[in-house]
């Protein structure tokens, strides 16, 4: 009778431990769904802002060509505010602009021409090796043609010197007359302004442009007949950086997508773009 009793509470204790396994199994399974489950939708999430962030930013440059009042939320080479209207609830799109034409074109080197000239002016103004500059003209006579990007200047400046120049040279442009309501100082030295001259010019372009009648080019401190010819007081072809944030808490964390770009205003569509580049 003990014996049977025995088997009894063996089976009892043999299937109370299949039943805590399989609950313990069950748990591991369902903790293991859940997880799966919070990764995926995490995913998606992220998934869907990096989305967002990706078509906000494409839609940066667009606001840029066609409403130019954008460009008055922030100076040239500053990130903007906020742009208003585009930006609300957790999107943020910011704008960084820069004006190709307030640059010098070094396209086309050769000596005695307006690039040749001006960056012996800018290299003489940053201390920069005024020889290389002749390495550059022998170098595109050589190779027949001119620059591409800009990048293409490490064949002949070591990084100090070429982050000395990058601001102020371009090849996005294929008028080589300067901007002067958007030139820096450097670049207008670079035309034959004294520094005073070249230092008033650039603040007072931005209170008030030149090129109205009552602003006109040939006011401005220190022109000469020969400067003002390598003037013009507006322009069309613009680096844009666009900034979009999507999904930020109160300003941390979230989606962040940039785009560059180069761009042409003008024509059946609004703009024409030169250069794109996502990051």
């Amino acid at each position: 009778m003990r014996k049977g009793q025995n088997l009894v509470r063996n089976s009892r204790g043999v299937a109370l431990i299949i039943v805590l396994l399989v609950t313990a199994l069950l748990i591991a399974l369902i903790f293991e769904f859940a997880y799966g489950t919070r990764v995926s939708l995490r995913a998606a999430a992220n998934y869907r802002n990096s989305q967002r962030a990706y078509f906000l930013a494409r839609s940066g440059f667009g606001v840029f060509a066609r409403f130019p009042d954008v460009r008055g939320y922030s100076r040239q080479g500053e990130l903007s505010l906020p742009v208003p209207y585009v930006s609300e609830g957790d999107k943020v799109l910011q704008l960084l602009w820069e004006d190709e034409s307030g640059k010098i074109n070094i396209t086309n080197i050769s000596k005695g021409n307006d690039a040749y000239n001006r960056l012996t002016n800018l290299f003489l103004i940053l201390q920069i090796d005024q020889n290389i500059i002749d390495e550059m003209s022998r170098w595109q006579s050589q190779e027949q043609r001119g620059f591409y990007l800009l990048t293409e200047l490490h064949r002949f400046l070591s990084d100090e010197d070429y982050g000395k120049v990058e601001k102020f040279l371009t090849v996005s442009t294929t008028d080589n007359k300067i901007n002067i309501n958007t030139a820096s100082s450097q670049v207008l030295q670079s035309l034959g302004f004294s520094a005073p001259d070249a230092a008033k010019i650039a603040e007072s372009a931005q209170q008030e442009p030149y090129g109205s009648s009552t602003k006109p080019i040939n006011s401005a401190p220190g022109v000469t007949t020969m400067i003002a010819s390598q003037l013009v007081a507006s322009s069309n072809v613009y680096k844009v950086r666009s900034v979009a944030t999507v999904g930020a808490v109160d300003g941390v964390g979230g989606y962040k997508k940039q785009i560059d770009v180069i761009m042409t205003l003008g024509g059946l569509n609004g703009y024409t773009v030169n250069y794109w580049r996502a990051l």
